[in-house]
């Protein structure tokens, strides 16, 4: 069962700092990037973002995906950020995800660069988009891997915090 939340980001370095931490991420065994690396990502991202001229605005965007107390393991947790992240952003974004394992329930941090790699565009979001897009692949991969999905009184996918 994961529960969802994304923010816009408008300074990359202190989220991107916060999500890497090797602390809480098994000391960075629970890291990956796609489209930069970890150690570079800032630099990897700002580049994106000079080179199409869209230095304003906002950042990035930053999913966290947390999931019931004891329903998986670290690595099983960090293998659903990773396909959560391929299939929203189709490698046109740079991303990078880690697995924190420092409190009571296992959650990804999910950071993607808001300029696409590939044409230059900004990424849009809005609560239809979260509902249609990143909630639906989120309670899928959960299902995927036998993991329970929030649902509501009448049977409908929920929110819930953790």
């Amino acid at each position: 069962m994961a529960y969802t939340s994304v923010v816009r980001v408008h300074r990359l370095d202190s989220s991107i700092q916060y999500i890497l931490n090797p602390g809480k991420t098994e000391q960075g065994l629970l890291q990956s990037a796609v489209g930069c690396t970890c150690e570079t990502a800032l630099e990897d991202m700002r580049q994106v973002k000079r080179n199409w001229h869209k230095e304003g605005g906002v950042q990035g965007y930053h999913l966290v995906q947390s999931f019931a107390a004891d329903e998986l393991t670290p690595e099983l947790a960090h293998r659903i950020g990773m396909e959560l992240a391929e299939q929203l952003l189709d490698g046109e974004f740079q991303v990078v995800v880690a697995t924190h394992t420092n409190t009571g329930h296992l959650h990804n941090h999910i950071l993607w660069n808001s300029v696409s790699m590939t044409d230059g565009r900004k990424y849009r979001s809005s609560y239809a988009s979260y509902i249609t897009e990143i909630r639906r692949i989120s309670d899928e991969l959960c299902q995927k891997y036998g993991l329970s999905v929030i649902q509501g009184e009448r049977g409908e996918q929920i929110g819930k915090s953790y």
